[in-house]
């Protein structure tokens, strides 16, 4: 089992990938564009002759909405039932090697083309961050392989581009196959740097803290401030002002900001599973400031859930909640809205309004 791995120097701008496919589609002498979810569902063929046209899975119940391949006029000689389906790995991904995506067939396999076709495979980044989700890969460092098949070996392929727009790494190849968007672990790049070893299997003792070496467990900190671009959430080691750490997607009602913890933190990373973890956290008192709200420090106010409360003396709390909700991302839930909240811009002299949360995390 091997892997030919090629210098990943070839990487285009979104901009240009979507402009020479324009181009090649303008090129079109009668473009069919097929849709595999109206063909039937995914992996059913759609008829493209010579004229070539597009075939593209839109479902996403699929697993793999946004693959398609693009099929420039000339590349078939006569008409041929074209399909994209999900299939399991067809053999490990040899050492250090790890999936970023999901694993796409292209058939029919071994199909005579007289021009190249452009494959466009989805790879995982839900919250948009430019981050592989669960790898802490940068999505600039992916690579896309293929499986093949007479010499049972995956081989990597030139990256023609990125559309970071749709999370799509684009390939140019003469051939249809088993195709896989991967990461090289040793491009992992976590948020803190105190734990390295993620390509190992390590074992965690229960209540064991999320950051390596720190026996005191130390917070790190969710910065939501408002700028002159819009409301921005921040998570990094410290609270911040400036655009370091992790960006986190805030809800649409402004209720709650979502991150990808597998890219904060080394250990989660190297766990597998941001659930194995237990989740804190607390507003910061002293640099929280809101439109309507206070931060209050009363020990006798605590509530595993976010929300209003009634602590018996007519005022009403709110307080924050961390939790895992998959694998890779953790929600911090503060209930209000931020939108209605942080109004005034935030700036780095302590004035306007700002929402700041500390959290941190144990092992189950």
């Amino acid at each position: 089992m091997g892997c030919t791995h090629l210098p990943r120097n070839i990487v285009r701008s979104g901009v240009a990938v979507w402009l020479a496919i324009l181009l090649a589609v303008s090129c079109f002498a009668a473009c069919k564009i097929r849709d595999e979810g109206e063909a039937g569902g995914a992996g059913s063929p759609a008829v493209i002759g010579p004229e070539g046209g597009i075939v593209e899975i839109a479902d996403p119940a699929s697993g793999i909405s946004g693959a398609r391949v693009y099929i420039p006029a000339g590349a078939l000689d006569s008409e041929q039932g074209i399909s994209i389906s999900r299939k399991d790995l067809p053999q490990a991904l040899p050492a250090g090697y790890r999936a970023g995506g999901r694993c796409i067939d292209f058939h029919p396999d071994g199909i005579r083309l007289s021009k190249p076709v452009l494959l466009h495979l989805p790879y995982d980044d839900l919250n948009n961050d430019g981050i592989i989700d669960g790898r802490a890969v940068r999505e600039e460092n992916l690579f896309v392989l293929y499986y093949d098949s007479l010499n049972n070996r995956w081989e990597e392929l030139p990256l023609y581009g990125l559309d970071t727009g749709d999370n799509l790494a684009v390939v140019e190849s003469m051939h249809f196959s088993t195709y896989l968007v991967a990461v090289d672990t040793s491009d992992a790049r976590t948020l803190d740097t105190g734990f390295t070893d993620t390509d190992a299997e390590p074992s965690f003792e229960p209540g064991e803290c999320y950051l390596g070496n720190d026996r005191f467990c130390h917070y790190y900190h969710m910065t939501v401030l408002r700028r002159e671009s819009g409301l921005t959430a921040i998570v990094d080691r410290n609270l911040t002002y400036v655009n370091s750490g992790i960006v986190a997607e805030i809800s649409e009602d402004g209720s709650s900001a979502t991150f990808d913890a597998t890219s904060a933190f080394a250990k989660v990373l190297a766990s597998g599973d941001a659930t194995q973890w237990r989740w804190e956290g607390e507003f910061v008192r002293e640099h929280t400031f809101l439109m309507d709200y206070e931060v209050m420090q009363d020990d006798t106010l605590s509530s595993p859930d976010p929300g209003e409360t009634d602590p018996g003396d007519g005022a009403g709390g709110i307080f924050c909640r961390v939790e895992a909700v998959d694998a890779n991302m953790v929600k911090i839930t503060w209930e209000i809205n931020v939108f209605e909240q942080v109004i005034y811009q935030t700036s780095p002299f302590g004035t306007g309004h700002c929402l700041a949360i500390r959290f941190r995390a144990t092992h189950l």
